[in-house]
């Protein structure tokens, strides 16, 4: 008895600390935590696979690379157009030799809390985060039909907005980059 009363405690003390949402729909997984003294979770870090085929919601919502771009549907996104906004991605040498060899088929542009990387000119991922690599970024992204612009940390309802209901939400002990 006293074994499965530890048990419990142990499973309810773990629960407890988890307090990082992780949101997903399709191909887009989204982690989300309560911010600045936040009443609700705030969704900072969004990660789009776009090596698989997504519906029509998930490649017709919105981007704005820089605060002077015009607003472009994510399946738009190409090189050319990503290197006018977003400079290219040096990875930092303190990263291991196995991730750097893991990348270096990918071309990678980022700035202003944007990550979009392209695999043989085809658009491979897109990572959008306002409170990364120790700073603050406002990217924005916008519903499909361009009526709404929200700027990153994102409540559910905008999430669900941008990319439509998850699929499944729930919490996580960490988040990994």
């Amino acid at each position: 008895m006293r074994r499965i009363s530890i048990g419990i405690f142990c499973a309810i003390l773990l629960s407890s600390c988890s307090n990082v949402l992780r949101f997903e729909k399709d191909n887009v997984v989204a982690f989300g935590e309560k911010l600045n003294g936040s009443p609700e979770p705030l969704y900072y870090l969004i990660r789009i696979d776009m090596t698989e085929s997504i519906d029509n919601q998930l490649e017709s919502f919105l981007l704005k690379l820089s605060p002077d771009a015009q607003p472009i549907s994510v399946k738009e996104l190409h090189p050319e157009l990503v290197s006018r906004y977003l400079q290219t991605f040096i990875p930092p040498p303190q990263w291991p030799d196995i991730v750097k060899e893991k990348i270096k088929d990918l071309d990678i542009y980022e700035k202003n809390g944007f990550n979009v990387s392209f695999k043989n000119g085809q658009l491979y991922s897109v990572s959008i985060c306002s409170h990364c690599a120790n700073g603050k970024e406002s990217p924005v992204v916008g519903t499909p039909n361009g009526e709404h612009f929200y700027t990153l940390p994102l409540t559910e309802q905008q999430i669900t907005e941008v990319f439509g209901s998850p699929d499944r939400v729930y919490k996580v002990l960490e988040v990994r980059y």
